[in-house]
């Protein structure tokens, strides 16, 4: 193969997916998960972010119709036993035992690009996948009880005000008050038994409930933002310390 050609052959992915933006919700999610999860958890992340393809990433609608298809195909291998992109084998290698419903990704993904292409207001149901999909990896290993639908539909629900308050950009007009509220109602529902499981997604929700918060409040002009990091390694600690006590709340 000639240099030229050989400079002109895509790398190919890594084996392990890159970590989360450092202070982001997934950043501190990944960060209270046990050794045992977190490189599931943090693959399921990154499988998120790039099966998103649709509003996202902004991409050509016919683009981001190929990608999902190709993932389509992938995540099917994945559940015969056959993937091919290396994260995916990975994860197949960390848990042959446990194959994770990956195609749920792909199909809400779907919808939320369908929302988007109908000019319609852009649907969580990326997102409300992955928090159903993240209970799972968050089990013990030896844990081969089926899961509970009630459980998997509070967490679905859970992620879907989650998604909506990520994308809320500040704007005075599209104040995230409703949501918040509907979030901490629903926080509050879950079972104190289960809250120590599932510490990274209420650590994950209370980070966005508080970034939000945040954007609501405060002016793009305003400054401060120097100690938002500290702010945010504060409200991530609070909440595992309440959620490993089964009293978690989002203030």
């Amino acid at each position: 193969m000639s240099g030229a050609s050989a400079a002109a052959t895509p790398a190919p992915p890594p084996a392990q997916p890159p970590p989360p933006a450092e202070g982001s919700p997934h950043h501190f999610a990944l960060l209270y998960s046990p050794a045992t999860a977190r490189s599931t958890l943090a693959t399921l992340l990154a499988l998120a972010n790039e099966i998103s393809a649709g509003a996202t990433r902004s991409l050509d609608h016919a683009v981001a119709h190929i990608r999902l298809d190709w993932w389509r195909g992938e995540t099917e291998r994945y559940a015969r036993g056959e993937p091919q992109h290396p994260w995916l084998r990975a994860l197949l290698a960390q848990d042959p035992g446990r194959r994770l419903n990956l195609q749920r990704l792909v199909e809400a993904a779907a919808v939320d690009l369908a929302t988007e292409t109908l000019g319609g207001r852009p649907a969580p149901a990326l997102q409300r996948a992955l928090f159903e999909l993240a209970e799972t990896a968050l089990r013990a290993p030896d844990d081969t009880q089926p899961p509970s639908p009630q459980l998997q539909r509070a967490l679905g629900d859970l992620g879907e005000r989650t998604g909506e308050l990520e994308r809320f950009s500040g704007r005075p007009a599209a104040t995230p008050a409703a949501t918040l509220e509907a979030l901490r109602r629903e926080a509050q529902e879950i079972d104190s038994a289960l809250q120590p499981r599932l510490t990274p997604l209420l650590v994950w929700i209370a980070l966005a409930a508080r970034q939000a918060q945040r954007r609501a409040r405060r002016s793009p002009r305003t400054g401060g933002r120097g100690l938002d990091g500290f702010a945010d390694n504060i409200v991530a600690w609070h909440a595992a310390r309440r959620a490993a006590r089964g009293r978690f709340r989002i203030d």
